[in-house]
């Protein structure tokens, strides 16, 4: 039987292995992956095994099905690693990514489990919309902070953040000078610039008062270091 990997927003959500010659995918209450999304059909759409092989079809649906990127216009045989997509959802098929997501969210309801239990896995509104939030938290752009034995992720929201110990500050750490530093956004991006006056800072390695910032650089200053991790659009 297949396992499919359930990925939204470019992020693997969960892996399954269904064990049925039949799945189908769809916003109605006998699919066998119940996405309950205003992106996804009733009847969405169908894989099935035929002599050996898994096929893919849409049922019709009011977004359409695409597989690899194309339309699905007619039925399609399915290979390892392809990728089945409709609206903001995909499913990749036999192929388990690693480290899949599982989102904190208070246990699930007994109609649900039974649902799971049964076959089905139940995606249901709020769920999605958890997943929904968790995704764009971890698009946001960050900073990922260590200073005195502790750490942690500061989400970057508006027009920037102060960094440093004082009440002052947007992200407060437990090390370091008074007020570290300041990270800005700009038209083109964000940048960096020190504030500490008998203490330099280095970004990438280099000292530096001020400096635009790139995905990956490390902002280190008096016992404080930053990575920056810009947003993914």
């Amino acid at each position: 039987m297949p396992k499919l990997t359930l990925v939204l927003d470019r992020k693997p959500v969960q892996v399954y292995e269904l064990e049925q010659p039949v799945i189908r995918i769809g916003r109605g209450e006998s699919m066998d992956v119940l996405i309950d999304n205003v992106s996804v059909s009733r009847r969405h759409a169908e894989i099935r095994e035929e002599n050996g092989a898994w096929l893919l079809r849409d049922l019709g649906s009011s977004n359409g099905t695409f597989l690899n990127g194309q339309r699905v216009t007619a039925e399609q045989t399915l290979r390892p690693g392809d990728e089945i997509s409709f609206g903001k959802f995909s499913i990749l098929f036999e192929r388990a990514l690693s480290d899949p997501v599982t989102a904190e969210a208070p246990p699930a309801p007994a109609s649900r489990l039974a649902a799971e239990s049964g076959g089905t896995l139940h995606l249901g509104p709020a769920e999605v919309e958890r997943l929904q939030k968790a995704s764009a938290m971890r698009r946001q752009a960050q900073l990922q902070w260590e200073a005195g034995g502790q750490h942690g992720t500061f989400y970057l929201e508006g027009a920037g953040a102060l960094v440093g110990r004082t009440d002052l500050c947007d992200l407060r750490v437990p090390a370091g000078p008074r007020q570290h530093v300041l990270v800005l956004r700009g038209p083109s991006g964000f940048e960096v610039r020190s504030l500490a006056r008998f203490r330099r800072m280095r970004v990438g390695g280099q000292v530096a008062v001020r400096a635009t910032l790139k995905s990956g650089d490390t902002i280190e200053i008096g016992g404080l270091r930053l990575t920056f991790m810009d947003e993914v659009r």
